[in-house]
């Protein structure tokens, strides 16, 4: 991550299941937001990590994985209930 900016931001991404509900499912992108406003920002490990304020406090653990040169940034943590 330090390598790529020194930034990651995690983001509400919904999911809608197949018989009704919407949970807010946490997803890593590589980059600052294009808007800070509804992000809380904290530095951990040299790193600066933009959380959406729709997310669980977590905690989230971010890996990265790939097989033969695909790479994908990987989120563990609290899947949020959305709100109406």
């Amino acid at each position: 991550m330090q390598q790529r900016g020194g930034a990651v931001t995690l983001r509400a991404a919904p999911q809608h299941g197949c018989c009704g509900g919407t949970a807010l499912i946490p997803m890593a992108e590589p980059r600052v937001p294009d808007d800070s406003a509804g992000f809380e920002v904290q530095a951990d490990e040299g790193v600066t990590v933009y959380r959406a304020a729709s997310l669980d406090r977590g905690p989230y653990q971010v890996d990265l994985e790939g097989f033969l040169g695909w790479k994908r940034l990987v989120v563990e943590g609290p899947v949020s209930p959305r709100l109406a």
